[in-house]
Parts: C-alpha cells; structure tokens; sequence
C-alpha cells in the first residue's frame, strides 16, 4: 500500500528508543487495514478500536490468529463513559455523531441514513496507553467518522509528549454529520502540540451522486491528512 510504504519512511527518520513498537488503529472497521498495518510497518504491537458490534466481531474473525493485535470493542472520545452510536445500512460510516440537520444539500450517500438508539463504550487513549505502559507510538491512526477531534482531545498527555511520531487522521473538506470538525480544525488543535502537515492523501471528490453534475460535483469531500511529530520535522528538515 503506497500510503503505508510512506508513512513507514517518515517513521525510519527517528529510530524507536524503545524495544516495542506501538501502532493504534482507532476505527478498525472489518481489520484489513491492521493487517495492512502489520505487512507494512511491521510493528511488535497493535492496539485496534472499533465500538461497531458486527464490525468488531468481523476484526475479531480477520486478526484473531495474529498474537500482536488487540481489538477493543469501544469508540474513542475525550473521556471515558457510553454514549449514543449512530447506525446505517453502511458499517463504515456508523459513528458517534448524526448526520447534519437537512437545511442544505448532503456531501453523502442519500440511501445512508443513520439511526440512534445504540450504545457503546467511550474510552480514551490515554487512559488506554497508560494501563497498558504504551509511551511512544509510531503510527496513530483515526478513522472515526467525525470523532477524530474529541478522540484527540482525549490523547492529551500522548500528544504532550511527542513520541507519537506519524498521525493519520480522516479529515473532511465538507460536514457529513453533526457538529463534525473541518480539516482546519484539527489541524489547529494539533499545532497546538507541535505536529505539523506534510501531506493531503486520497483526496476524495465529489458528492456520491453520478447523476449530479456541476461545481458540486468537484467539491473537495474528505481525505487522509499526515501530521509529524517535531522530531520527524526536524530529520526531515535538517
């Protein structure tokens, strides 16, 4: 996977102090990209989320023979408790948020309507690394469907540190539900812990209607953004 392959020449920049190395996959879905995960970055250690029932039971199925992964059946926020999960006829975009008020056209599949009335477990990432004694991580990874920000809120004392040397978060152009944060948004809060941008990858445009034409149809949607750490900027820059 050519996305992998590049974030696994970012890492190799700052060789890992320490014996294990520590990859988290919030968002897991099906686990294919844990897997992926383990081909490519080769890491002693995975860490996967995901708070979807029939999703986290398919993971379990696809990494249960793989001794390095942990599955946990939870979301990931900014504190720990339960909250509302949002379902709909596809698993990939169940999240912890709804989908926006209908005041204005959808930037999403019109047949992907989500429903409440589920509950899941929220945790957060330090409390999680911390029972485990994980102190640097080398791929962070956050596909949540709009929680990406609150779980990084919950990330504090792992982004104060600055041992979690490549972030890969799902970061949109456009709002698909409710209250979810922009690219600049995240961008900004993690500026804020000295991670910088270095690339826009898998940009996806357009609003998933072919029979919609027109300027909205070039609209910029959503797309995987990299953040480094200030140890891999400065290998990098030097």
């Amino acid at each position: 996977m050519i996305l992998l392959d590049l974030i696994k020449q970012l890492i190799d920049l700052c060789p890992n102090p320490y014996s294990d190395s520590w990859v988290i996959d919030g968002g897991c879905h099906h686990g294919h990209f844990s897997r992926e995960i383990i081909t490519s970055l080769q890491p002693s250690n995975i860490l996967s989320f995901e708070p979807d029932r029939d999703s986290f039971a398919k993971a379990k199925m696809n990494l249960d023979s793989i001794s390095n992964v942990e599955i946990v059946n939870a979301a990931i926020g900014s504190e720990k408790g339960t909250a509302e999960f949002f379902r709909g006829p596809y698993s990939s975009t169940n999240s912890l948020l709804q989908r926006p008020e209908a005041k204005s056209k959808q930037y999403y599949p019109k047949d992907a309507v989500l429903e409440g009335g589920t509950f899941v477990d929220v945790v957060t990432l330090d409390e999680e690394c911390a029972c485990r004694g994980i102190t640097a991580l080398d791929l962070l990874k956050l596909d949540l469907q709009g929680a990406e920000l609150s779980a990084l809120i919950g990330a504090k004392n792992l982004l104060s540190s600055g041992l979690v040397k490549v972030i890969l978060v799902e970061a949109v152009f456009v709002k698909k539900y409710k209250d979810q944060p922009l690219l600049w948004e995240l961008w900004r809060h993690l500026e804020e812990y000295g991670y910088t941008l270095y690339s826009l990858e898998q940009i996806k445009i357009g609003i998933y209607d072919p029979d919609e034409s027109g300027l909205r149809s070039m609209q910029w949607n959503q797309c995987d953004a990299i953040f480094i750490s200030k140890k891999i900027r400065e290998h990098l820059d030097r």
